[in-house]
């Protein structure tokens, strides 16, 4: 059975990806591999949009941020290892919140694509210029993510870049109690 990893901490977004970064941090975002890892700790900053406080933020295993992808904290970042070293990058963050700052946090690039779609059971469109999928139901496969004979835990869909995880990983996080995130069909 696979799962589509849902993010649960809608925060409006409070940090950005910085400008100072040599990355483009749109490819974290929709999982680009990078092929030159930063030589320092990718930096994000303080959107300026969100209430929520310095210690709330801290408690949360996954933020969302702008122009940059997600951030994991440390012992989500070691989980994801654990089960799918090869499936992702992991790159250093730090970033500034309401004038405090942090480096507990990675910036974790999923980047293999892998086709997750049951497309016989889904309902879906095509668009007619550039042949993308606009899906109104989607059922996923239940037959591993594989792919040249190797078996992934954590991939975006190639329909539509969603992330998509293996039952193993979804045990795996449920058992060590990873907040803010959640599994859908």
């Amino acid at each position: 059975m696979n799962y589509f990893l849902v993010f649960k901490s809608k925060l409006n977004y409070p940090l950005k990806f910085s400008l100072s970064n040599k990355t483009n941090g749109s490819w974290l975002a929709v999982g680009r591999f990078i092929t030159e890892p930063p030589a320092a700790p990718l930096v994000y900053e303080d959107a300026g949009n969100s209430k929520v406080s310095y210690e709330d933020l801290l408690s949360l295993d996954i933020i969302e941020t702008v122009g940059g992808g997600v951030l994991f904290s440390e012992r989500f970042k070691d989980l994801i290892i654990a089960i799918a070293k090869n499936d992702v990058q992991v790159f250093p963050a730090t970033f500034t919140y309401k004038g405090l700052s942090n480096t507990s946090y990675y910036a974790v690039n999923i980047f293999n694509t892998v086709d997750c779609y049951d497309l016989n059971t889904s309902v879906y469109t095509k668009h007619p210029v550039d042949g993308s999928l606009k899906f109104s139901k989607s059922s996923l496969k239940t037959t591993p993510l594989e792919e040249y004979g190797y078996e992934y835990h954590i991939v975006r869909s190639a329909e539509d870049n969603k992330i998509v995880v293996s039952d193993i990983f979804k045990q795996q996080v449920e058992a060590a109690k990873i907040n803010s995130v959640g599994f859908k069909k």
